[in-house]
């Protein structure tokens, strides 16, 4: 066995260089960073990193701040073991640091004696740093370890920064600031100006291309930036914010512990929202065919907008319903006006007191499409009266009258919801709920008394105004549930996205007076009032009795002496504060109307007025939204923000000669837009003792900006009636278009109007009698005595 392991050795020895043999020797070559044998060891610390590396730290005087742990690395960037490391600063008269690595805006306490540790206290610098006569100063720390000395870390100190003011600029071009907004994915960088409290007054301290103080960045160092709502603009951390969807957000900054609100910053909102249909902007859609809408957004600088969430709408969701993202389904025959709209909070946000600037927290409407579905659809009528304490339903397709539906109590209103789902009855005692599937009564309310105003479009909201209490109720028919607000209203209406609803009516001030007011409840701010007694250019001095929202919803129109508009584009101060959110649109003398109604087609307010007495005019007030408010969007001024509207949407306004519509009248009901907006016709109720056969007036709108046709349609009293029709009261037209409903006053009938033909082609006696217990004292009823009918609602049924 020796001599084997003798052998051995000897063989190793004589193996020449550079021949290994696995088992007989290592290569300690291999063992360095340059495989050379010697210098770095491969786990040996070769670099030592403190951060942060590009933004350094700010500290005002006093302060104290831990460093991070600083991370080592061999030459093959795996990590490496320190001991421990020293901390060194380049002037510990400004930075001081601890053997732990605390940093200091001054110097830390040594032998201070009293028991008091080490390092414990902070002392400010003495004297305080003045670098070219202001008042910061700069030092670099590093740390060390096995022998390896770190970057420099920049660390800033200053007095304590009391205040922030933001400042944009664009990326690469420092010497230029931004007004207004950017477009979605530009960026900018931010950049402020800081204040700090000498003598107790706010000074400058650093501000960007400032003769007089250094900027930020070289005083101060880094400051961390936020925004408030980082779908509309997201920010890095050099400061690098970039525009991602239309709106306004708070940006705050903080530096040296301390935050401040800075300013804010907006995304350009849309300037322009286009929606065609195949190319169009009219098109037919058939029964059971989902088509969709196309649209493009472009913004205030002209650049496409993508990923809006947007509301699309339809002037007649039960035969035509739009979908999100735009798709079109034909439930029944019929015509509707369909179109989008960019609406905050889910579209061009802003906070509160920033609505308006630079165009932001307004809604955006895009260009309506008209929508016809071919075919006839058979309906459904609801009738009643606030003398009889039931209703009756009619069923076309039967021609027949249902079975009367005796209620709890006497009606003094009813709306339907435009989904067609629930009756809404008001009474001085409680809300009434029917279905109208069934006419079965679902929900009584006690809670809610008072007259039934308006139905939002989505049927989630109902507002009820109780005259007596004079307060408002914004029900929710689902939850029961609700919340008030004070003052009596005349007249509601909903915008069609149902987020905004406009209300005209009276708040009773301390001394008693009546001041004619606008409400208006936005479902994300909240109510807001407008005493309309200071209007211009001649002041509302009774409250309007009649509105109407113009299509697209851009605008509501406030009958009256004289008739005013109010639009959404906030009026906004120098300053960019709100002096106004709801203005009134500066429209000329427009004529005295009592009632108002608008198109579907967007172009026209009708109104019908009695100038105090009973002789009637009717106006046609032409209007152009999409091109005097950038589709929906306010006009702006240079600086990019919002003003008072300046370029008013009305055309002309266009007035039938007096008595061309051929009736007298003590009160104008109703003013009636067919869905195609191609027919008008106008309801009233009859002079005292008014005994002659009445016709039904009407009025045929053009579009090419001329006044339309007027006449009458004749009364067709069946055999068997001996008092004639002596006034038509309310009417309503049937969602395809082909029919319009109207009850009379004298024959207590309801008339069907072939809207082709314009022949009234059948009547129905609804059977309506005077109840015993009635409230109404004016003009009372003997009871069991027939009365017409003064509420009525129409839905389309299907013919299957």
């Amino acid at each position: 066995m020796q001599r084997l392991l003798t052998l051995v050795f000897l063989l190793c020895l004589a193996i020449p260089a550079g021949i290994s043999i696995s088992g007989c020797t290592r290569n300690p070559a291999g063992n360095y960073c340059n495989g050379e044998g010697y210098g770095l060891k491969l786990t040996s610390v070769a670099t030592v990193t403190l951060q942060p590396q590009t933004t350094g730290i700010s500290l005002a005087y006093g302060q104290t701040q831990q460093l991070a742990s600083p991370t080592a690395k061999t030459c093959k960037g795996n990590t490496a073991s320190v001991s421990a490391y020293t901390y060194g600063t380049t002037n510990n008269q400004i930075v001081d640091v601890s053997p732990s690595g605390n940093l200091c805006a001054g110097t830390w306490n040594r032998n201070s004696g009293g028991g008091i540790p080490n390092y414990t206290i902070c002392n400010y610098p003495s004297p305080l740093p003045s670098t070219g006569g202001s008042p910061y100063g700069t030092a670099f720390v590093t740390a060390t370890g096995s022998g390896i000395t770190s970057n420099q870390v920049t660390v800033y100190t200053h007095p304590q920064v009391t205040a922030v003011s933001l400042v944009l600029e664009p990326v690469g071009n420092p010497t230029q600031t931004i007004n207004g907004c950017l477009s979605q994915t530009q960026t900018a960088q931010l950049d402020s100006q800081a204040y700090y409290t000498l003598n107790g007054t706010q000074t400058l301290l650093c501000a960007p291309n400032s003769t007089s103080v250094p900027s930020c960045s070289t005083a101060i160092g880094n400051l961390s930036y936020t925004s408030q709502n980082s779908t509309i603009a997201t920010i890095n951390e050099t400061g690098v914010i970039t525009a991602v969807l239309p709106g306004t957000t708070y940006i705050t900054a903080s530096v040296a512990g301390s935050g401040s609100s800075a300013g804010y910053f907006s995304t350009c909102p849309p300037a322009n929202i286009n929606v065609t249909l195949n190319g169009a902007t009219t098109g037919t859609v058939t029964q059971g065919v989902t088509q969709n809408l196309v649209t493009t957004i472009t913004d205030t600088n002209g650049n496409t907008i993508q990923g809006l969430t947007l509301d699309y709408q339809s002037t007649n969701p039960l035969d035509i319903t739009v979908g999100t993202g735009g798709a079109i389904t034909a439930n029944f025959a019929g015509e509707a006006s369909v179109y989008a709209v960019c609406q905050p909070t889910t579209c061009n946000p802003s906070p509160i007191d920033k609505v308006g600037i630079n165009l932001t927290g307004t809604s955006i409407t895009s260009n309506p499409v008209t929508i016809n579905t071919p075919g006839q659809a058979s309906d459904y009528i609801w009738l009643a009266s606030p003398y009889s304490q039931n209703f009756v339903p009619i069923e076309l397709v039967s021609g027949t009258l249902g079975s009367t539906v005796k209620m709890p109590y006497f009606p003094n209103s009813m709306v339907m919801d435009q989904t067609g789902t629930n009756l809404y009855f008001g009474t001085a005692h409680e809300l009434m709920i029917y279905a109208t599937a069934s006419n079965a009564l679902t929900k009584e309310d006690p809670n809610v008394p008072g007259v039934v105003l308006a139905a939002a479009p989505n049927n989630q909201t109902i507002l009820i105004n109780d005259p007596i209490r004079q307060v408002f109720y914004v029900y929710a028919p689902s939850a029961a549930t609700y919340s008030t607000y004070s003052g009596v209203g005349t007249a509601a209406q909903w915008t069609p996205d149902s987020k905004t609803l406009y209300i005209t009516g009276y708040i009773t001030n301390a001394s008693g007076t009546k001041v004619p007011t606008l409400f208006v409840y936005n479902v994300n701010t909240g109510w807001t009032t407008y005493p309309l007694t200071t209007g211009e250019p001649v002041p509302q001095t009774t409250p309007a009795s009649s509105l109407a929202v113009a299509i697209p919803g851009v605008a509501s129109f406030l009958s009256g002496d004289p008739t005013v508009a109010y639009g959404w584009c906030p009026q906004l101060s120098s300053t960019n504060t709100i002096q106004q959110a709801y203005p009134e649109i500066p429209a000329g003398q427009l004529p005295w109307t009592d009632v108002l109604a608008a198109t579907t087609d967007g172009r026209h307010i009708l109104g019908v007025g009695l100038d105090g007495g009973t002789s009637p005019t009717l106006s046609d007030i032409n209007v152009n939204f999409a091109n005097s408010l950038l589709n929906g969007a306010c006009p702006r001024a240079t600086n990019g923000s919002s003003t008072s509207i300046t370029a008013s949407p009305v055309t002309q306004a266009l007035t039938t000669p007096s008595g061309a519509l051929g009736f007298t009248a003590s009160a104008i009901n109703q003013v009636v837009a067919s869905p195609a907006s191609n027919l008008a016709f106008v309801t009233y109720t009859p002079t005292t003792g008014a005994t002659a056969a009445a016709t039904l007036p009407y009025y045929q709108p053009t579009t090419n900006g001329t006044l339309g046709t007027v006449g009458q349609v004749t009364f067709v009293e069946p055999s068997g009636t001996t008092t004639p029709a002596t006034a038509p009261l309310t009417g309503a037209f049937s969602l395809d278009d082909t029919m319009f409903f109207i009850s009379t006053a004298g024959d207590d009938l309801v008339h069907y109007i072939n809207v082709g033909s314009l022949l009234d082609t059948q009547q129905i006696n609804p059977g309506l009698t005077c109840t015993e217990g009635n409230p109404v004292t004016t003009n009372p009823c003997t009871v069991g005595q027939p009365v017409p009918a003064t509420f009525i609602a129409v839905k389309p049924r299907p013919t299957t």
